[in-house]
């Protein structure tokens, strides 16, 4: 019996779109792999890789060639299953009114010159605390007219020509110290009351993994940080652009060393970079922010601290001027902290 041309065309693409998803299935299982620059950079593309499988599992269908489409289904499950459960509602949410607001942004540093639309929007958000990564001194000059809001400063300027890093705080800070869990790469840590209790609050930026020498240091900080952490008692906060996706292995390390969980946890995926910089952005740039974006600024809080709401200003990344969205998070802490552990 002779196959027509359409039939054969059939054929064809349903092998090409099962091959495709089995691919992206490969790349997103891939990342679990540590042992390796290259695995841990595609482990931060899970969501990629679930829609493109999505698509092609719907072309798949048209085909109507129903084995492919199961191994299709059952591929496309898999690239859902990281995903997923960062959009389940958590233990750890709770619907009291927070008393606790923090905001983390990367302030693209000495490229951003849009600083009266970032202190309009921090008065706007009105934190109880602020972190900035990679302020120039210009930008420290510029956050200071924040003081009547935000009376309470520390940064890193005076320490270290990179990863700079800068809190601004309604509540005084205490016992504050700039320590190096790497080279040339600042982390700020120090401690605020609220509710008769002590938070430990860190503030870091660890280097950007691109490169071999990058790659390594940024795992060195953050096994330095865990260490660090496991050695305090009161509640934990870190903050900062942590410069690696939830998916990442040397992440979830960090996570199951301290104990600490990420505060999007049940409020979605939120990407934070690439963010639309200015409209006249380069081609490649729009392209990695329409369709790439990740999140990699994060807000990491021990158990008995309660997340309220976590969310990013994705409509005023134009507006701002950086490659990274503000990321926000609503936190609650009760009086009676330490009796919850």
């Amino acid at each position: 019996m002779q196959i027509s041309c359409f039939d054969q065309l059939k054929i064809i693409f349903s092998y090409l779109f099962t091959t495709g998803i089995i691919i992206t299935t490969l790349f997103c299982l891939g990342g679990y792999w540590q042992k390796g620059i290259i695995f841990e950079l595609i482990s931060h593309f899970k969501v990629q890789y679930f829609v493109i499988s999505l698509i092609l599992l719907c072309c798949l269908s048209i085909t109507g060639k129903k084995r492919l489409f199961l191994v299709g289904i059952f591929c496309t499950i898999i690239n859902l299953s990281p995903i997923l459960p960062w959009y389940i509602h958590q233990n750890g949410i709770s619907q009291e009114t927070p008393n606790l607001r923090i905001l983390v942004y990367n302030l693209y540093g000495g490229r951003n010159s849009q600083y009266s639309q970032v202190t309009r929007m921090i008065r706007q958000e009105n934190p109880h605390i602020a972190i900035f990564l990679e302020p120039t001194n210009t930008w420290i000059q510029n956050l200071q007219t924040l003081s009547d809001i935000l009376p309470n400063s520390i940064n890193s300027v005076s320490q270290s020509t990179y990863g700079i890093v800068a809190i601004y705080s309604k509540f005084p800070l205490n016992n504050y110290s700039i320590k190096f869990f790497a080279p040339n790469r600042p982390t700020i840590i120090t401690e605020f009351n609220i509710n008769q209790k002590v938070i430990n609050l860190i503030a870091t930026h660890p280097t950007i993994p691109i490169k071999r020498s990058t790659f390594k240091k940024r795992n060195q900080i953050l096994e330095e940080l865990a260490k660090y952490i496991q050695q305090l008692n009161d509640p934990i906060i870190i903050a900062g652009d942590l410069n690696t996706t939830m998916w990442s292995p040397y992440y979830q390390k960090l996570e199951q060393e301290t104990g600490l969980r990420n505060s999007r946890l049940g409020f979605g995926i939120l990407p934070t970079w690439p963010a639309k910089k200015i409209n006249n952005s380069k081609i490649l740039h729009r392209i990695l922010s329409s369709f790439f974006p990740i999140p990699i600024d994060h807000c990491l809080i021990s158990s008995e601290i309660k997340v309220i709401n976590v969310e990013t200003k994705a409509n005023l990344s134009l507006e701002l001027g950086s490659d990274h969205l503000p990321l926000i998070t609503d936190l609650f802490i009760r009086e009676n902290t330490k009796s919850n552990l």
